[in-house]
């Protein structure tokens, strides 16, 4: 997980690609600005296949553990 509120750019851009190429199954980037968390799964040598955004009210869960449920808002504070 990456929490960002002034390198947004350098973690999407930099961080995040690197994660996927090294086949970590799963990253989130959590965007304090916009209270958005950017869930990245299914990694490969080109980055990451599948991107979800998540915001206030939704619910995510880490794709090892599906049944278990975090509430964006206690996540954001």
């Amino acid at each position: 997980m990456e929490v960002s509120d002034s390198s947004l750019a350098y973690d999407r851009d930099v961080k995040i690609p690197l994660y996927a190429e090294s086949g970590i199954p799963e990253a989130w980037l959590v965007d304090l600005n916009s209270k958005t968390i950017f869930a990245y799964r299914q990694p490969s040598r080109m980055g990451y296949q599948e991107v979800r955004q998540y915001r206030r009210g939704d619910a995510i869960s880490i794709q090892a553990f599906p049944d278990v449920q975090f509430a964006l808002d206690e996540i954001l504070g």
